[in-house]
């Protein structure tokens, strides 16, 4: 695994070298989604969004991070203002999958400590709730198409008989 991120993050590296930061953008998406607990790639993402000049998406990356610089600041206040303050739409926004034990060990920043502190304590909320068993339409779904499989199986049958016999 270890191998792989370091291998990612060389080749994000050259893209930013090489200001191609489309591409380094998109492969820091994919590397965020296969190790969500790794914040630093977070930080990585803002940094290329705030080169690409969208502070809000910048603010939406950095929006986890331990030691925001004032510019990280300012981003997370346009990313706040861009949900329209609302505490649910960003806590859906920052689409964090990882560890929710790290978020619980995650120092808020004093500048954003009232917003962040109710979005760190609603991300935390959700995860704690035991996800809603969305399997049932499904299962009833594949059952009822087994049903009509079956159904006209036996009625091409039926037909096939009566036509011979």
């Amino acid at each position: 695994m270890e191998k792989k991120i370091a291998k990612t993050l060389k080749r994000i590296e050259e893209d930013i070298k090489n200001d191609d930061l489309g591409k380094a953008r998109d492969r820091l998406h994919g590397i965020i989604s296969t190790f969500p607990n790794e914040l630093d790639l977070r930080k990585k993402l803002g940094d290329i969004y705030f080169k690409l000049k969208y502070p809000a998406m910048a603010g939406r990356y950095w929006y986890l991070e331990k030691n925001k610089t004032p510019r990280m600041i300012e981003a997370c206040i346009v990313f706040e203002n861009s949900m329209g303050k609302d505490i649910n739409k960003i806590a859906r926004a920052l689409k964090y999958k990882g560890d929710i034990e790290i978020l619980r060990g995650l120092e808020l920043d004093p500048e954003l400590l009232s917003i962040q502190h109710k979005v760190k304590e609603k991300i935390i909320e959700e995860s704690d709730e035991p996800k809603e068993d969305n399997h049932k339409l499904l299962i009833l779904g594949c059952l009822s198409i087994m049903i009509l499989i079956i159904t006209f199986t036996l009625v091409g049958v039926y037909t096939v008989f009566n036509w011979i016999f």
